[in-house]
């Protein structure tokens, strides 16, 4: 047996403690979560924004205590979310160990919180969560890793947190989403490693009390300010991005983001480049080398929206889109990526389900030019350690999902898809994810299995045809044990 899955299964039978699954206070990207709140959304039970994590237990609380749930199956899913809260109390040390185990998964395309990238991964930690402040260390332990760290051992899923005013500071490595889509992200996914920084948000989403401003309804913001790993092309390169959503009514959310890479060893570094990079100006403006030198940051930025029709058209559907340009041209998102899907809420035979379709275009205005996720100054492109910050594909990509979730019970959830995907059209070694022109065909099916409170268990199987590398039929198990 390999020598460090030995050391691995040795690890995961010593007594420790994390927070693998909850927090007090911070919920980080939680496939199920998410879907129990989509559902609601969808429902038109419940007014929550999902489309920026991490979320916080004082915002799903609020959407709860609004909720006016009225069939069984409602009930249901806000008893699961319930659940979830209430496994979680005040000043407690919790405790967990996790062990995940899976075939090689290279051709696979990674999906919301979709995490375990490693062959083997143990995960140990402590945390300790009190009302105005959170504190998690997490190790992990990778064998047979899909991203190529520099290190076996690594601290994803790290943090310190603290509130203050309805705010919430985050120092740490923890994963980011923004957006509507229930696959993938264009501008700040969770394909990559998390990037090692600071974020700001807010606690609670309620409305401005001000009477000019309470048309925007709830509404949330987060910045985030870190450093990149691994980023070979320009060392110490520096990830900046901030996100505005608003729902002026309770049927529609919009949502506006900007990101920008700055800085680093040989790039101007100076407050006056800052400005320049934060304000926009001067961006993509160089034509040759010695102008690149002025070019002050790698930027993305565009809209989404999202539309429930429930309170609309009595329909329990939504429909969805995000652009996010690599460009600017007349103070709008130019050379586009696009993204757009609807998704259904409903129940059947007792059991509640949601169906969704989405589609997903990276290339650039729907032309293969090698721009997107790319840049002539920060040649290792949007990416950390070749894994994309936006889209889990990566650049010059175009993909179909059709995919949805059932709940069998209370302790038994199932997601599944199937994806059609051409991938790295402009056939560009940045992505490594992806490192060659292909095309795809995925079905990824994922059942969750509550045993009991404190312990879960995962099972995963996928198979994946392409035309480049013989057909992958892969699995995967993980069993996660908590104290609370």
């Amino acid at each position: 047996m390999n020598k460090k899955l030995i050391i691995v299964l040795g690890i995961c039978l010593l007594p420790t403690v994390s927070t693998l699954v909850s927090a007090q206070n911070l919920y980080m990207n939680d496939l199920k979560l998410k879907a129990d709140l989509d559902w609601l959304n969808t429902q038109g039970v419940a007014q929550i924004s999902t489309s920026t994590w991490p979320l916080t237990a004082n915002e799903i609380k609020r959407a709860l205590n609004t909720a006016n749930a009225q069939t069984p199956a409602q009930r249901q899913i806000i008893q699961s979310v319930q659940t979830r809260l209430n496994q979680d109390r005040d000043s407690l040390v919790k405790g967990s160990a996790a062990l995940h185990i899976q075939t090689g998964r290279d051709q696979l395309p990674q999906k919301f919180a979709d995490d375990q990238l490693a062959g083997q991964q143990v995960s140990v930690g402590v945390s300790l969560s009190e009302a105005e402040w959170e504190f998690n260390l997490q190790a992990n332990l990778k064998n047979d890793k899909l991203i190529d760290a520099s290190s076996d051992v690594s601290f994803e899923g790290s943090y310190l947190a603290g509130t203050a005013a309805n705010q919430w500071l985050i120092a740490g490595k923890i994963p980011t989403w923004w957006g509507p889509g229930h696959d993938g992200s264009l501008i700040r996914g969770d394909a990559s490693l998390p990037v090692a920084g600071f974020t700001m948000q807010r606690d609670q989403q309620t409305a401005p009390t001000s009477p000019y401003l309470s048309w925007t309804g709830p509404w949330q913001y987060q910045i985030f300010a870190g450093q990149l790993e691994d980023y070979e092309a320009i060392p110490d390169a520096k990830l900046f991005g901030a996100r505005l959503t608003a729902s002026p009514w309770e049927w529609l959310e919009l949502g506006a983001s900007r990101t920008f890479m700055w800085g680093g060893e040989g790039r101007p570094q100076s407050f006056s480049s800052f400005t320049d990079a934060l304000l926009g100006t001067k961006d993509n403006e160089a034509t040759n080398s010695v102008e690149a030198a002025d070019d002050p940051a790698n930027q993305l930025g565009g809209f989404d929206a999202r539309l429930d029709l429930v309170p609309l058209v009595s329909v329990p559907a939504s429909i969805y889109a995000q652009y996010i340009g690599e460009d600017e041209a007349g103070g709008l998102p130019a050379k586009n990526m696009y993204l757009a899907g609807v998704d259904y809420a409903s129940a059947a035979y007792g059991k509640p389900y949601q169906l969704y379709a989405e589609y997903t275009d990276t290339r650039s205005s729907g032309t293969v030019r090698g721009i997107s996720y790319d840049h002539f100054v920060y040649k290792d492109g949007y990416y950390q350690q070749g894994y994309p910050l936006g889209y889990a594909l990566g650049g010059d990509a175009e993909s179909v999902a059709v995919g949805g979730h059932v709940w069998l019970d209370n302790r038994n959830f199932i997601n599944a898809k199937i994806q059609h995907a051409r991938v790295n059209q402009a056939d560009e070694a940045i992505n490594q994810a992806f490192s060659t022109t292909d095309k795809l065909t995925a079905i990824d099916v994922t059942w969750e299995h509550q045993y009991n409170p404190r312990t879960l268990i995962s099972s995963r199987l996928w198979t994946v045809d392409s035309d480049t590398q013989s057909t992958d039929i892969g699995a995967g198990v993980g069993i996660e044990f908590h104290t609370y």
